[in-house]
């Protein structure tokens, strides 16, 4: 629970990040929050390489929730950390098939989604 709370500023400044885009105009699409809350139960029921399959597809349009921004801000902390660099969610997807029993890294992945999760929820919810 130690890294969580560590875990927590990183977060909100990735979220802050413009280029991010899963803020905008100061809110959330409640979307994301049904993304990041589905992310860590979709881990522990499918195992995460399939879980970072799933969320490393683009979804909608423009103007809609796209649930491949949830594994960005994931890199984007686990990059802030010093934990490993990933440039684009394909490099994410393949370190973890490269290091698929590494306990350390999923449990990261599973810190940062916590954080991510908490943080959202300090921004107001949109339906668009």
């Amino acid at each position: 629970m130690n890294n969580i709370q560590e875990y927590i500023p990183i977060a909100l400044e990735v979220l802050a990040e413009q280029d991010l885009g899963i803020v905008r105009k100061g809110k959330i699409n409640k979307t994301y929050n049904g993304y990041i809350s589905s992310f860590g139960a979709s881990i522990i029921t499918s195992g995460l390489l399939p879980t970072m399959v799933f969320y490393s597809k683009s979804t909608g349009g423009e103007e809609d929730a796209n649930r491949s921004l949830i594994l960005k801000a994931i890199e984007k902390m686990l990059k802030h950390q010093n934990i490993a660099i990933f440039n684009t969610n394909q490099q994410l997807l393949k370190e973890i098939i490269t290091r698929y029993n590494d306990r350390r890294l999923k449990k990261k992945i599973e810190e940062c989604a916590i954080a991510l999760k908490l943080g959202m929820r300090t921004y107001p919810m949109t339906k668009n």
